[in-house]
């Protein structure tokens, strides 16, 4: 069951940032793009074994990678949303 978790865990990640890169990889150094495709490439290695242990470490590896991207995303979202907007109407 917990290995079952792990891998579903680890695929929603995994589809989640592949399709995050699609979108929005210009928000990313080419540092920091490295560092989020190891991460990924470390989880899909880990999502091949039997143990679900690695599986969770290189999910929460893949997480702390993305999360300056995560928020750069939504940073750019709110701008765009917000782009010509007059304050008193929001």
């Amino acid at each position: 069951r917990a290995l079952t978790e792990a891998r579903v865990d680890g695929q929603r990640l995994l589809d989640a940032t592949r399709s995050a890169l699609q979108v929005d990889a210009a928000l990313l150094s080419k540092e920091e793009r490295a560092g989020i495709d190891a991460a990924l490439a470390a989880l899909e290695k880990a999502m091949a074994g039997t143990d679900h242990r690695p599986i969770k470490q290189a999910t929460e590896a893949l997480n702390r990678a993305t999360d300056e991207f995560a928020a750069r995303r939504m940073d750019a979202g709110i701008k765009l949303a917000l782009a010509g907007k007059k304050i008193g109407s929001l």
